[in-house]
């Protein structure tokens, strides 16, 4: 077994982690997935971003796609990536240098975002309702601060979707019984961003979604699917949910690194995003 195998993945409170530089390469790591692309490609498409407008991105990580999304701002306009986590920041303000337009990054909560009201033209959350306790606090933050007429655009995942195939039923069935209920966060709120966003009364909602898929991975090379997490931090949370006991974690991740050594190994994982407008305000 991989020394490093034990490692998770979690955003909740990434600079309380001890492995902030493995969160901080996963980010990387799936900012490159087809994906992740696809769906950046199809809000980007969506959101149409004009000159002189301004953008805030909640949840912008290591600032990647507030960086890119500035480009269609113009030297008139202005982008504000928020987070969390100083550590993520730090990374996006040392990318800052060259942006096409005014870039701001700045510590804040994404259900009390330290922003006037309608004070934006376009705002964007990606992957970061899931890690939230309630994410339509933060979708009504982001309607707060939109101006009438602003846009949004999510994108997240949901983890009820996971399924991992290696061959074995009883695996199968340990994985799908356990991503059906969210535990603590939102892990499964991919599927509810358009009654999210109808519900803070934004209108002409679009959705899409995605597919991931892992079919080849060397559990002796790398200590996980590339950008997910390890198997033995799965069955940790196989054995919180009470889908395995203690004694069985080890066979549970030993199934799956022997499916994988002998290329069964299958993995799955779907997205969805929505962009919707916000309602504009009616003359008195």
């Amino acid at each position: 077994m991989p020394s490093k195998d034990a490692h998770g993945l979690g955003y909740t409170q990434v600079d309380d982690e001890a492995n902030v530089a493995f969160l901080v390469a996963t980010m990387e790591t799936t900012a490159e997935w087809d994906t992740i692309r696809e769906l950046r490609g199809w809000e980007r498409s969506h959101l149409a971003l004009r000159p002189g407008e301004r953008l805030i991105d909640v949840g912008c990580g290591l600032g990647d796609v507030t960086l890119a999304l500035a480009e269609d701002l113009g030297p008139t306009g202005e982008a504000v990536g928020i987070d969390a986590s100083e550590a993520m920041l730090a990374v996006a303000r040392g990318r800052v240098a060259g942006a096409a337009c005014p870039v701001r990054f700045s510590t804040g909560d994404a259900v009390a975002l330290d922003e006037p009201d309608d004070s934006f033209d376009a705002a964007r959350s990606e992957r970061t309702l899931q890690w939230l306790v309630d994410p339509a606090a933060a979708v009504g933050e982001m309607a707060r601060v939109l101006r009438p007429g602003g846009r949004l655009a999510l994108i997240d995942t949901d983890w009820s979707t996971l399924t991992i195939d290696v061959g074995d039923a009883d695996v199968a069935a340990a994985v799908d019984a356990a991503v059906r209920d969210e535990r603590n966060r939102a892990s499964n709120v991919g599927r509810r961003l358009g009654d999210l966003v109808r519900a803070a009364g934004f209108l002409d909602v679009a959705d899409a979604r995605t597919t991931h898929r892992w079919t080849t991975w060397d559990p002796d090379e790398e200590p996980a699917p590339p950008g997910c997490f390890s198997m033995r931090s799965l069955a940790d949370d196989l054995v919180e949910a009470g889908q395995l006991d203690r004694s069985g974690a080890d066979t549970f991740v030993a199934t799956i690194h022997d499916a994988a050594r002998s290329g069964r190994f299958s993995m799955a994982l779907t997205m969805f995003a929505v962009v919707a407008t916000a309602p504009v305000a009616v003359p008195r």
